[in-house]
């Protein structure tokens, strides 16, 4: 593969007024214009390697610094503070600063609603699924059948098997491969039921506990890893002005990359570059056929390339890096929170209030990190460094900074 040279901006701009078919045919990794059948054809060693090839020796993070209210777990209703009276709070931004930790956080919370969405087409994962509740049925059916010939067999098999009281032994007689099969029967049977106590028809049943098995895969898909998001500047004045830098009022720390220190060894062989492109594939066969298979590298492979990875080409301006790490017990008893590379650097954003800037020099000074606050470019769109020492700056106790 041969990228094509130049900054991101103007390969942007190519790409934008290129023909459909180029659309179509190419992506963006880490500003590299790449044919995207050649990425597709990649495996997760072939990625992998790849990726560390390119990987930038800083990656950064942009915080809000604002508080965040605490809820409780069960009722979702804020804590509140026993003194007070008042919702507990908590700045996740100065925690991750002082503590050099990065919150993983689930796909289904990022700003773009379609991130990290594999986006399952319903009427093809009906069918396979209809299929594989026939054969467990060991009823004579095959995939040259259509979806309403597989869906009346089904149908047909609960009409004259199905005993509530008995469930599953009584519908499905193949003996299940693993224990997720005989679950995903269990669980089929439950849905069954609840539908049968609302419609009181078989056909509308076996329907209705399709349409929740498809909504429940959809969002196990999307829950099966977390993730936490990384850029390589910066200076993006559209990461500085939008949510992630709460307009400019946040601030944005840097991380200096070790590839060889063992201490780091987790995060670093689970950061990926995003893949930018304009098309979508269609994993509903493939995904569909192994929903009740044990989770396997390949699995997870196709979950993260397919979908954790994959971001509309309008988004190819945040040349992000994505940590991604498989949902488990130990990443849930961290609480989502893991540490990363060494912070370097802290950079300050130029409307932020003078309070807030003062705490956060303050931490920086304890933990003795470098701090430098950003400004406007004044030639172009972007921020850079402010020349002058913070505490020194004649705006520095003013609201607002230029």
């Amino acid at each position: 593969m041969t990228p094509i040279n130049g900054d991101l901006k103007s390969l942007l701009t190519l790409i934008q007024s290129a023909a459909p078919t180029l659309l179509n045919s190419c992506c963006i990794i880490n500003g590299e214009f790449l044919p995207l059948e050649d990425v597709q054809n990649m495996g997760y060693d072939e990625f992998v390697s790849h990726a560390k090839g390119i990987m930038p020796r800083k990656l950064y993070k942009y915080f809000s610094n604002l508080p965040t209210t605490l809820t409780d777990p069960v009722s979702g209703e804020p804590i509140l503070d026993e003194k007070t009276g008042k919702p507990k709070t908590i700045n996740y931004s100065k925690e991750a600063l002082k503590k050099n930790t990065v919150f993983l956080q689930s796909p289904s919370l990022f700003d773009d609603v379609y991130d990290s969405d594999i986006s399952l087409d319903f009427e093809t994962y009906e069918k396979i699924r209809l299929l594989e509740y026939c054969k467990r049925c060991q009823l004579s059916v095959n995939a040259s059948m259509s979806t309403q010939e597989l869906g009346d067999a089904l149908v047909q098999a609960v009409s004259e098997r199905f005993d509530p009281a008995i469930g599953q032994a009584s519908l499905f007689t193949k003996k299940p491969d693993t224990l997720i099969e005989k679950k995903s029967n269990e669980l089929f049977v439950l849905q069954l039921q609840i539908e049968l106590s609302k419609h009181h028809d078989l056909g509308k049943a076996v329907g209705g506990a399709i349409v929740s098995s498809f909504k429940d895969y959809s969002r196990s898909l999307q829950n099966t890893f977390r993730a936490s998001c990384f850029a390589t500047t910066p200076f993006s004045q559209l990461m500085w002005g939008g949510s992630y830098a709460n307009e400019h009022k946040g601030f944005c720390v840097e991380y200096t990359i070790l590839p060889s220190d063992p201490s780091y060894t987790t995060v670093y062989c689970n950061l990926f570059p995003m893949i930018y492109c304009k098309t979508r594939p269609d994993m509903t066969e493939r995904l569909a056929k192994i929903e009740d298979n044990d989770l396997t590298k390949e699995w997870l492979w196709d979950i993260y390339f397919h979908g954790a990875l994959r971001k509309s080409i309008d988004w190819a301006f945040q040349n992000e890096w994505r940590l991604l790490l498989p949902m488990g017990s130990n990443l849930k008893a961290s609480g989502y929170n893991i540490l990363f590379f060494p912070i370097t650097k802290v950079f300050l954003g130029n409307r932020m209030p003078p309070k807030e800037r003062q705490e956060i020099i303050d931490i920086c000074k304890v933990r003795k990190i470098p701090y430098v606050g950003v400004r406007r470019n004044p030639v172009i769109f972007e921020m850079e460094e402010c020349p002058d020492k913070c505490e020194d700056c004649p705006n520095y106790n003013n609201e607002f900074h230029n």
